[in-house]
């Protein structure tokens, strides 16, 4: 009989145990601004699939997709007082964090991938170090494409085009706000990412400067009828979450998070890039392309030169990175 009780004991624990453990999952609450059927959606599903089938179940993410979080600076403000506990951003949500990380998106730098790869290699240590002083950690790069002018009934070939038509910004970028500044357009919109496609298809902007990829999948391509050859821009990102809480995991999780967070950046990496550059292909077979001559590309160049050095003159790009990514871009 003692024998018997002994036995209902153990297993009785072992089953409390087990329970315990099932209800000690860790799920980590991540945003994104990308629909759950776009190509980055498809992506993070898949990183949340594996991470769940390798922990078996011992920790979960969570993704909040198509900016129900709200645009990447609430994100942000939710990452900073624990609503969730990260996401995959834009430089524009990245800069909310450490601003100065904006020097991997001055425009000029970075003709092709190559480049920003290169510079990113030798400056990885410097924009971890900057976000971790913050209060983030960075488990991967996940870029968003090489961005184009696109315009609505004419075309942008020089910066003064810009002028005479109705840019805007999304809230947040301090390049795209800069740029416009020197070009001399008044009072640009300040637009989140939701409200970009209401305005193009109300009227209110009829230029949008903008990865191929998500001109097309956020259906802005449909409104504008230009596009200009010349790369204005390369847009990077991350996946990022809040130190603390990341420091606060298992220490198999975190370098399950960690292993599988530098795996899902580089296979990102690689399908964004790809399909941005067919969207490209696409929307030239579209649209009105635009090739900018040598004296529209010598503009475009003096006024990127303008935009880069008052990013560092007003301390929007300190110093030390300002220094250090345009010599590794050399």
């Amino acid at each position: 009989m003692v024998r018997r009780w002994l036995m209902l004991v153990a297993l009785l624990a072992a089953m409390l145990g087990t329970a315990r453990t099932a209800s000690a999952a860790e799920e980590m609450k991540l945003g994104t601004l990308a629909p759950a059927d776009s190509a980055w959606g498809k992506v993070f599903k898949a990183w949340a699939k594996a991470v769940d089938q390798e922990s078996q179940g011992a920790v979960k993410l969570t993704w909040y997709f198509n900016g129900t979080q709200g645009d990447e600076v609430a994100m942000v403000g939710k990452m900073r007082s624990k609503q969730i506990d990260g996401g995959a951003l834009t430089a524009t949500g990245l800069s909310q964090i450490y601003p100065h990380v904006i020097a991997l998106q001055m425009p000029g730098l970075f003709p092709n991938w190559a480049k920003l790869d290169s510079v990113r290699d030798k400056t990885r240590a410097k924009f971890d170090a900057g976000f971790e002083g913050q209060g983030f950690k960075m488990l991967g790069t996940g870029d968003v494409g090489i961005a184009h002018i696109m315009s609505k009934g004419k075309p942008v070939r020089t910066p003064d085009d810009l002028k005479a038509m109705h840019p805007f910004c999304i809230t947040g970028d301090a390049i795209c706000a800069k740029l416009l500044e020197i070009v001399g357009v008044a009072s640009p919109k300040q637009l989140g990412v939701p409200a970009i496609l209401p305005a193009l298809t109300g009227g209110s902007v009829d230029v949008i400067n903008s990865p191929s990829i998500a001109a097309s999948q956020l259906q802005w391509s449909a409104h504008v009828d230009h596009i200009n050859a010349m790369p204005s821009g390369i847009g990077i990102g991350g996946l990022i979450v809040n130190k603390e809480r990341f420091e606060a995991l298992p220490a198999d999780a975190k370098a399950l998070l960690e292993r599988t967070g530098k795996v899902t950046g580089q296979q990102l990496t690689e399908r964004i890039r790809k399909i941005d550059d067919d969207a490209f292909k696409d929307l030239k077979g579209r649209m009105t392309v635009v090739e900018p001559n040598d004296a529209e590309k010598g503009a475009w160049a003096a006024t990127f030169a303008k935009v880069r050095n008052a990013l560092k003159a007003e301390g929007k790009v300190k110093a030390d990175v300002f220094d250090e990514v345009t010599a590794a871009a050399k």
